[in-house]
């Protein structure tokens, strides 16, 4: 079966081996990694362990940075280590809407340079409103004009509270979807819950070009999940994801085949939906 994990996150080397001096104005950075407990992997590491679990190939997202310059060091990073492994890393790259223009430049940089797509934004530490229409614009035009989705960090609006946890909620989300209709969009640890809105009709037809991606689910749901949401909603728009290195594979991948339990879905929701969305040719077995 081809794997395609579609949400992981992967720092530049100085900030792997010191994060205690990224500076405090970082403030998302410094509660989840500044004192140096957290897991970070660099792409050696990254590429064995994927091969021990069987992972094909994974999309690398920055970290939803405050600062531009931090944004784009990361982003010029990523796209350096999928340049030497095109057919295991896709690259994404991040941006912060609040910066305005100079944003926009910054995610059209790396695009142009082969970015796959773009996040994950994360609105509270980033400082943004994402139903500010006119600040969001010209983020959405550029994800349609490179044909590449947007990754916008979600969070259920309920249970356990943890560091990153923000206030971007299904409600919250679903308006930006209404108010940019056609603009390909991933949504973090199940939407926040949005794909079980979906069995509302006009929910479902709103977010007809809505991606869910499972990151984190360990964290937040029983396995139950992935059959549940594939239920509720397009079962070609769940996406397999862990949030590597947060969480090992060998703990995302068997929840996700306990979730799954072989069901004829199973292939789809592992790799094939991401590979589509992400233009990536799935080898002929």
């Amino acid at each position: 079966m081809f794997i395609v994990d579609a949400h992981t996150h992967m720092f530049p080397p100085h900030v792997r081996e010191d994060p205690s001096h990224v500076e405090e104005a970082e403030v998302a950075f410094g509660l989840m990694f500044g004192h140096g407990r957290s897991r970070m992997s660099d792409p050696e590491t990254m590429l064995v362990e994927m091969d021990e679990a069987g992972v094909d190939a994974a999309a690398l997202c920055p970290f939803p940075w405050v600062s531009l310059q931090r944004c784009e060091e990361n982003n010029r990073y990523l796209l350096e280590v999928a340049a030497s492994r095109p057919d295991r890393f896709l690259p994404f790259a991040v941006t912060n809407p609040a910066c305005g223009d100079s944003a926009i430049a910054v995610a059209r940089r790396s695009l142009e340079a082969g970015a796959r797509g773009l996040g994950e934004l994360h609105t509270m530490p980033q400082g943004f409103d994402v139903c500010d229409e006119r600040l969001m614009a010209p983020l959405v035009d550029l994800a349609r004009e490179f044909e590449v989705p947007l990754m916008i960090h979600v969070n259920e609006p309920v249970g356990h509270d943890y560091p990153g946890k923000g206030p971007v909620t299904p409600r919250v989300i679903y308006r930006f979807v209404q108010a940019f209709p056609g603009v390909k969009l991933i949504l973090p640890h199940w939407g926040g819950g949005l794909p079980f809105y979906e069995l509302m009709p006009e929910v479902a037809e709103a977010c007809s070009d809505v991606y869910y991606d499972s990151a984190a689910s360990p964290y937040l749901y029983r396995s139950h999940i992935y059959r549940l949401a594939a239920m509720a909603a397009d079962p070609h728009r769940i996406l397999f994801a862990t949030d590597y290195p947060l969480l090992h594979y060998a703990r995302t991948l068997a929840n996700a085949r306990e979730g799954l339990a072989d069901t004829a879905l199973e292939g789809e929701i592992m790799g094939s939906n991401a590979a589509r969305l992400l233009g990536l040719d799935i080898p002929v077995s």
